[in-house]
Parts: structure tokens; sequence; C-alpha cells
């Protein structure tokens, strides 16, 4: 009954918001439409051969190579200095895409699966995950190994979703199948496990902004906004979330990709502002996302592209 509840509710919600409850016109269902905006969709690059430290395309090494098209890109991360990192599990490679260039540089030695997670640090850097299958890294923008982060209190430990606290550069990674999320130290060394009961069941995707980390669970059809700071306190952030597949959040902002409504959902400082289905905005399967000043990318694996949408309050 709770379910047959929770549904209504939702869809009345869902009716208030694209204006079918109240007949909106046009114009008016425009205005409620407008939190995401269309922007650039990026479908491959040319590949530098190889790049200099600053990781531009270096003339002596070969310049730039053939146009590679992305088969299955499953996870996104953008970086402070603008870089789009994306892992493509068809390719089974990791690309750092440079919007000034055009291009792409193939990060290197580094698993791919379409398991695999990626969050920015505050320095440029990317964190890799990869479950089961590999180690935690982190790599430069030139793709040079840089970190190998192992879980360091308890084995059997693997951190299937991780994200970087932008403030202090901590990682945190969290094992889905143990239900366990770990803080870590910058240098990739000691660590905290933080309370079980903060983590909801059945975790199923991981987002950070600011000092709180949010978690999709599974079995509560909810997501979970924890504090890293002060209290640790839990609360939740949204309910009556079929089956998220990936969330991202910053600058204020989070949003859900949500399998079993097949529509996004977008959040401004914990209100509800859009859901907008995939159809609607022109995905097909998103695997991962990422929000970057004020810009929401979406790894859409089988639409075998990342898009990017304008966040307008």
């Amino acid at each position: 009954m709770s379910d047959t509840l929770n549904h209504t509710r939702r869809t009345l919600l869902k009716a208030l918001l694209t204006g079918a409850a109240c007949g909106l016109s046009p114009m008016a269902f425009a205005e409620k439409s407008r939190h995401l905006v269309a922007g650039q969709s990026y479908q491959g690059g040319r590949i530098t051969q190889r790049a200099n430290e600053a990781g531009f395309p270096d003339p002596n090494m070969g310049g730039m190579g053939a146009m590679t098209l992305f088969v299955f890109p499953v996870a996104v991360a953008v970086t402070p200095m603008r870089d789009i990192f994306i892992a493509d599990a068809g390719l089974q490679a990791i690309f750092r895409y440079d919007p000034m260039l055009d291009a792409m540089n193939t990060i290197r030695g580094v698993r791919v699966t379409q398991q695999t997670r990626l969050a920015a640090a505050p320095d440029g850097t990317i964190a890799v995950a990869n479950g089961m299958s590999a180690p935690m890294v982190r790599v430069s923008r030139t793709g040079r190994l840089l970190q190998t982060i192992d879980a360091q209190l308890g084995g059997g430990v693997f951190y299937d979703e991780v994200v970087v606290d932008a403030g202090s550069g901590r990682y945190y990674g969290l094992d889905k199948v143990q239900r366990r999320l770990e803080e870590i130290m910058p240098h990739g060394r000691g660590g905290v496990v933080m309370p079980q009961g903060l983590i909801p069941e059945q975790p199923t995707a991981m987002a950070m902004d600011g000092p709180n980390i949010y978690i999709a669970g599974r079995a509560c059809q909810c997501i979970a906004a924890i504090d890293t700071f002060g209290s640790r306190n839990m609360e939740v952030m949204a309910e009556d979330i079929g089956q998220a597949t990936a969330l991202a959040a910053g600058d204020g902002w989070l949003a859900v990709a949500d399998m079993r409504e097949r529509e996004i959902r977008l959040w401004r400082q914990g209100a509800l502002l859009a859901e907008a289905d995939f159809a609607s905005l022109g995905l097909n399967d998103p695997r991962g996302m990422s929000i970057a000043q004020q810009t929401l990318y979406v790894a859409d694996g089988a639409g075998r592209r990342v898009a990017s949408f304008r966040l307008r309050a």
C-alpha cells in the first residue's frame, strides 16, 4: 500500500512540475522546463598521439591522430581545469577530452569495465574505482599513475564508488556489498570507517557536494545525505527513487538518473526543481554523471556519447 501511495504522490508532483495537472500553457511549461538546457554533445575526438607535461599535443611525437568515436561510455568526471575525463567500457579506455583543443588523450594502463567510476580531485587529477576488478588509483591529467589507494582498514574491501572532497582532498570509497564507507587521507593512507548506520541498505550510487555525501539506496528507494563533519548525521534527501544508476552533485545541485522511471530528477539546495524523462533530453542509457561549473555531464552508454546540460535555477 505504501509503495502505491508513494507512486501516486510522485505522479501528482510530476504532473505539477510539468503543468499537466493545472493546464499550464506551452509558455508556462517551458518556464518549468528551463532548469536543464541542452549543451554540447561529445561523441569522441581526435586522439593526441603524445602529450607533454602540460597536457598539450607534442608536435615532435606525432601530433594528432585519427578520430575515435565512443562505444559505451560509463563514467565522466570534470576537473577544475575543465578537463573532461570519460571512461569507455566498450573501448576499455579512459580519455581526457580537452574542450579547447577538441582532442583527447588516452589514459593508458588503467583497467576499465562497466563498473568503472571516476571522481575529479581539486588538483586536476582523477580517482578511478573499479570494485573487485582493480585497486583504486589516482592519475594525472597526462595519464601518469600517481597513487594506488587500497582499502586500509581491513581485508576484502573493494571500492565500487569514489568521491573526493574538494576542500580537503580526502577520498571517500564505498564498498556496496559490505555497505562500508571509508574516508581516506589525501596521501592515500590512513582513514576512518564511517558508521554503517549512516549508509542506506543496498547502496547503488554516490556523489558529494561540500560536506555532504549523497548515497542512493535500493532497499529504501531513497537518497540519503550524510554530513561528513561535525554531527555526522544522516537525513533522507529524496524518496521514491526507483532504480538510481547514477548520482551527481556540485554547486548546490543534485541530480539522479532513475532507470525505473527513465528520468533525470534535479534538486537545487534541497528543493526539487525538475523531472525530465530520458527521451525529452535525448538520453538512452545514463550510466554516470558529473556536475561542474553549473553544468551536468551524462555518460550515455547505449547512446555512445556524453551529453551536457546547463543548469539554471
